[in-house]
């Protein structure tokens, strides 16, 4: 099997290029590696960073073809960044996804490019991430219910009630364009990762976890945030789950309703704020 090719998309969001770990992370991959990547840089910043920070990225990315595209102020849904993404994908490449911030070591790619050689029928390769000291993907999900799995072993998983976060995915180019019907564009931001996951597992029995573990944060809410802003994510949150949940039938949407509100009222005892129990 010839070296794997790759199409990175990293998504930035109000952070210039040069404070994304991500973007830091890429541009400590060995240069021997870089002639095999390709990668989008997709900016839904409010403003353009000037200029010496897009000096900067190019500096960075020397040696890897890449493409920065400012979203022009909007903040485009992760679907469809995604979906525009498989399109512009070849069916030989793989398509990695990654937040930006998530932070990686010089090795990440020649872990996945064995696995894949080693593995080259498998559609769906997984790093081990983890979180404040936790493995947080992959994880396990039952219907509506996620939880944290204590040990995951390197190699093939069984991917039934199985979740991930997109950042670290690596996807096949085959499946994606012949296979993959695409994001559903309703689910915008949150549970992008879950839909993609239970597409996947509806056509697929395995997944290969790759011996590599990368950091992450999954930090909801950022420090400051207002009643305002907050209350956009908890309902943007709370519709995208509810889409997803509908497609696995009436009981599963039920049982999220309740579960919804039942969180709804924790966050607000958290958060201090009855107003959370309310939102509509």
């Amino acid at each position: 099997m010839p070296r794997p090719h790759y199409l990175v998309i990293i998504v930035l969001y109000n952070k210039f290029p040069k404070d994304s770990s991500s973007i830091r992370s890429l541009a400590d991959i060995p240069e021997q590696q870089r002639a095999a990547i390709r990668c989008i840089v997709w900016d839904n910043s409010s403003h353009k960073p000037p200029v010496p920070q897009l000096e900067f990225l190019s500096t960075m990315l020397r040696g890897i073809k890449y493409d920065y595209r400012h979203n022009k102020g909007a903040n485009i849904p992760l679907s469809r960044l995604y979906n525009q993404s498989i399109r512009e994908l070849a069916e030989e490449e793989y398509l990695v996804l990654l937040d930006d911030d998530s932070a990686f070591g010089p090795d990440l790619f020649a872990k996945y490019s064995q696995a894949i050689v080693e593995h080259p029928d498998m559609d769906l390769f997984l790093p081990i991430v983890h979180c404040d000291g936790k493995i947080v993907s992959p994880a396990r999900m039952w219907w509506f219910k996620g939880s944290y799995l204590r040990h995951v072993t390197p190699g093939v998983m069984n991917c039934k009630h199985i979740t991930a976060i997109n950042s670290g995915m690596v996807i096949s180019g085959q499946y994606l364009k012949k296979r993959f019907e695409g994001y559903d564009e309703d689910i915008r931001f949150y549970f992008t990762d879950n839909d993609f996951m239970s597409r996947y597992a509806a056509s697929h029995q395995t997944l290969y976890v790759v011996d590599y573990h990368m950091k992450h944060t999954l930090d909801f809410y950022s420090r400051g945030e207002n009643f305002t802003t907050k209350k956009k994510r908890f309902l943007e949150l709370r519709r995208s789950f509810l889409r997803l949940m509908k497609r696995k039938g009436p009981l599963a949407y039920s049982l999220t309703v309740v579960y919804l509100f039942v969180y709804s009222i924790k966050f607000a005892i958290q958060q201090r704020d009855i107003r959370y129990i309310f939102l509509s």
